[in-house]
């Protein structure tokens, strides 16, 4: 038998972090909170089940809880504890974290256009009392899905309830995981001397889910490529919720299953409303030019927001030349596409762009670099088809590109090439502008296809 002395370290553990007796017994699934007390006063001690309890809920380890007299330790007897890290000291605030990498919007616009009834979605399917929650979005290149969970994250709602904070990471085509991982673990109050002693991945992020134990927080992992590594940041605990965003399908429907949520491009009036944001005065004064640019894009918010600032840059000065130069230079493929504006190395409108500027080309191209040339020569082929909402069938499809079906399926896994019903297929204005404009310049096809690709188009 062990000495039975009060166990101070386990009182002040649970007082400094605010909670009772009754919540602590709750959380390990103790009927009597007064057991508890027992623990606290060393006339009764825990058995291993819920030991391994204390210690997930803590996140910290038998001995620091005071609960693992060292008398009684030794290569025989042990109790068989969870596999956390060894800990020096944790300072667990009782103040919601909110993750500083949460990016800010490069333009100032009074909310997103077009985006409520998703946002109230969102917010449902987030906010319901489940088990490993997880919702994910995933659209085209631009559709704005970065710009959605920002904007739901600074939701009140969303804050009220997610009361211990929120965690975001954005990962795009090469993350460094053990350096993020290490970025969580430092805000979580785990030094990263601690850190340095785990070996791999899965053993840092076992230990950020210990620390995390119960917090009711929201984990936002931004424009994640690949599902093994949007799933090392699955490290919240039965409280906690998640959110993915992504430009390819497969990955949104392994992380949420049926909470995958396709994100759509704006209407007319809704892209005309974006457009509006930049330039009050271009739906009235230039109705006409106005609706044409906002159908040259597909109603993509990210090709809005880009012209509209540029138009903005124009009209600035009060000139109406200068604003109708800027709508002729717009109505070349070309030039939308390279349009850019500047953005703070920390205020991206999307994670895949980390450069001091951002076009359309840019993110468009990050989707189609990584395809072999096999794969870029069927897209640049298909451009040839008229644009969404247009479709075409995939017989046509593979007699224009001479190629085998799976190549489709890989464009349709890059989230490049959309489904439009069995064995029909359909391509956004702006990728086709791209795979026409760009792809076809790069290759060397000859002027008469060009051609025809304009008269197309």
């Amino acid at each position: 038998m062990f000495k039975m002395v009060p166990n101070e370290q386990l009182r002040q553990e649970r007082q400094r972090r605010g909670w009772s007796r009754q919540y602590v017994a709750e959380q390990i699934g103790l009927a009597d909170p007064k057991t508890i007390g027992r623990w606290e006063r060393g006339v009764a001690f825990p058995s291993s089940y819920f030991l391994q309890k204390l210690c997930t809920l803590f996140g910290m380890l038998a001995q620091d809880l005071g609960l693992f007299p060292a008398e009684h330790v030794n290569e025989t007897q042990s109790v068989a504890l969870p596999r956390v890290y060894h800990r020096t000291s944790i300072t667990v605030s009782t103040y919601p974290l909110y993750d500083p990498a949460i990016p800010q919007m490069l333009v100032d616009t009074n909310g997103l256009i077009g985006r409520d009834e998703l946002l109230e979605k969102l917010k449902h399917c987030l906010c319901a009392v489940k088990r490993l929650n997880a919702s994910a979005l995933n659209g085209l290149p631009g559709v704005g899905k970065t710009a959605l969970a920002r904007e739901l994250i600074n939701d009140n709602e969303i804050r009220q309830h997610f009361c211990d904070g929120i965690l975001w990471v954005s990962l795009g085509q090469q993350p460094n995981l053990s350096c993020l991982l290490g970025r969580w673990a430092s805000l979580l109050g785990i030094p990263a001397t601690e850190m340095a002693l785990l070996d791999g991945e899965e053993d840092r992020a076992r230990a950020i889910h210990d620390v995390i134990g119960t917090r009711q927080m929201l984990l936002v992992i931004d424009d994640a490529w690949k599902i093994d590594e949007a799933l090392t940041f699955k490290v919240g605990g039965p409280n906690c919720a998640y959110l993915l965003t992504t430009r390819i399908p497969s990955v949104a429907l392994h992380f949420a299953n049926g909470k995958a949520i396709s994100v759509r491009e704006l209407d007319d009036d809704e892209s005309l409303d974006l457009l509006a944001q930049f330039v009050p005065d271009i739906v009235t004064n230039e109705y006409d030019a106005a609706q044409a640019l906002v159908q040259s894009v597909g109603g993509l918010p990210l090709a809005l927001t880009l012209m509209g600032t540029y138009l903005q840059s124009r009209a600035y000065g009060g000139q109406p030349r200068r604003l109708h130069a800027a709508l002729e230079r717009l109505r070349c493929a070309e030039e939308r596409l390279q349009v850019t504006m500047q953005q703070a190395p920390l205020d991206h409108l999307t994670s895949s762009s980390m450069h001091n500027t951002l076009s359309l080309q840019d993110v468009i191209e990050a989707s189609v670099l990584p395809l072999d040339e096999a794969a870029q020569r069927v897209l640049s082929m298909l451009s040839t088809f008229p644009a969404k909402p247009q479709s075409f069938s995939e017989e046509a499809a593979l007699a224009v590109s001479d190629a085998p079906v799976e190549l489709l399926d890989e464009l349709i896994d890059a989230g490049l090439l959309e489904s439009a019903g069995p064995e029909r297929y359909t391509l956004h204005q702006t990728i086709v502008d791209y795979a026409a404009r760009i792809l076809y310049h790069q290759r060397g096809i000859t002027d008469l296809l060009e051609e025809e690709v304009c008269k197309a188009g």
